[in-house]
């Protein structure tokens, strides 16, 4: 019986042992995981700033295109409605 309880207690120290080892372990890789999400958070910044600047870049192209766009059809509906004025003009002559 004496043997069995020994038995127990050195398997239990290296246990516990193993276990200590082991949660030292795991807080140096939660203190590694904490310090890489750190740098990667800060790559996120600074590339989500390139993304807000190529988003205006990219709206201040669209207006500039939209109000060409705009420029060009009104000129093409003046052609138009003057050559159907002259049309009528012309029919009723």
């Amino acid at each position: 019986m004496d043997f069995l309880l020994i038995l127990l207690t050195v398997l239990g120290i290296i246990l516990l042992a193993t276990l200590i080892v082991l949660f030292v372990r795991l807080n140096f890789t939660i203190s590694r995981i904490d310090l890489l999400l750190d740098d990667v958070n800060q790559k996120m910044k600074t590339v989500n700033r390139f993304f807000e600047v190529a988003n205006r870049i990219n709206n201040s192209i669209s207006i500039v295109s939209d109000r060409l766009v705009d420029v060009v059809a009104t000129i093409v509906a003046k052609l138009f409605v003057r050559n159907k004025k002259k049309e009528k003009e012309e029919e009723e002559f």
